[in-house]
């Protein structure tokens, strides 16, 4: 070959070195472009799930529904609702009408008031204990609520006007955080109870990894009904409660509670499993245990106030 064939190795290694170059740059130009997209994405991301959050919660205590119309309670039942403006409330609505995010975070913000609570059941604002809520639930969002000296609560308030609602307004019932863990990882609800510190009004899985079609069912309003009316507080073979020593939370069954415990006292205190899901369904029944068991001062303070002349 002759030497006018022959690439110049010099011109071979700068092609190689522009090659490379073009690589880098457009590497680096891509992780750039992402890393300002998640940047700028990362506060719609949070306000999503803060928004997500505040829905789960309002369903579990009732206000809203899983189809996403607002709830009122009338003639002991839960309807149909719309949120007035004018009055600041929620009124019953003949027809379902989908609440605005914007009518949701304003009934959450009027309906819905966190307090703190110690190992006593003495109970605080957070103003009181000079903690900031939005630094206390990015800290503990995580690990949970349970296991802190200060644990955390949601008061479920009645439907007045905001000018109606004050610091010793008495809650119609209260939101409990729970969580544990299900057969692959954590999961995270909530349990809303009624003023008397033992019936349930509602519960949501609003975060969880299980199985599709079998664990993840946990967070399908259709298996969640089910805990509606239940009692945390289990009940004595003779149907009474011994609340100050009684085990607490709800138990999922492995099929179903008319089979496992018939009618006796023990099934107002438990729910039908998920087929295929076991494992899942022991870790839902270990979480309400856990976390209820040291909320416990707090409920049975709740539930001497209930039941008090």
């Amino acid at each position: 070959m002759s030497s006018s064939e022959q690439k110049p190795p010099t011109v071979e290694k700068s092609h190689n070195s522009r090659t490379l170059i073009f690589i880098i740059v457009i590497c680096s130009s891509c992780a750039l472009i992402l890393a300002i997209l998640a940047s700028v994405l990362k506060p719609k991301q949070e306000e999503a799930k803060e928004l997500d959050r505040s829905k789960q919660l309002m369903i579990s205590a009732s206000l809203l529904s899983p189809e996403g119309y607002f709830l009122v309670q009338k003639d002991n039942k839960y309807v149909p609702a719309v949120f007035s403006e004018k009055e600041q409330i929620l009124i019953p609505s003949p027809s379902i009408v989908k609440a605005k995010s914007n009518e949701i975070l304003k009934v959450y913000q009027i309906r819905i008031r966190p307090f703190l609570t110690d190992n006593e059941g003495n109970t605080y604002t957070f103003q009181e204990k000079g903690i900031d809520l939005a630094k206390y639930l990015e800290k503990n969002k995580k690990d949970g609520f349970a296991d802190l000296p200060l644990k955390l609560v949601y008061a479920i308030l009645p439907n007045n006007s905001p000018q109606n609602i004050s610091g010793s307004t008495t809650p119609i019932g209260y939101v409990i955080p729970i969580n544990g863990m299900g057969l692959w990882d954590a999961i995270y609800g909530y349990l809303a109870i009624e003023s008397n510190g033992d019936t349930v009004i509602g519960t949501t899985w609003y975060e969880q990894s299980e199985t599709a079609g079998l664990g993840a069912n946990i967070s399908f309003p259709s298996w969640q009904k089910e805990f509606k009316n239940k009692v945390i507080f289990h009940k004595g073979a003779t149907g009474t409660t011994d609340f100050a020593r009684a085990p607490i939370g709800i138990v999922v069954v492995k099929g179903k509670v008319s089979e496992v415990y018939g009618s006796s006292p023990k099934a107002d205190s438990a729910v039908d499993g998920i087929t295929g899901a076991t494992l899942t369904g022991m870790g839902v029944t270990n979480a309400y245990r856990d976390v209820l068991e040291k909320y416990r001062p707090f409920l049975l303070k709740v539930h001497q106030e209930n039941i008090s002349p």
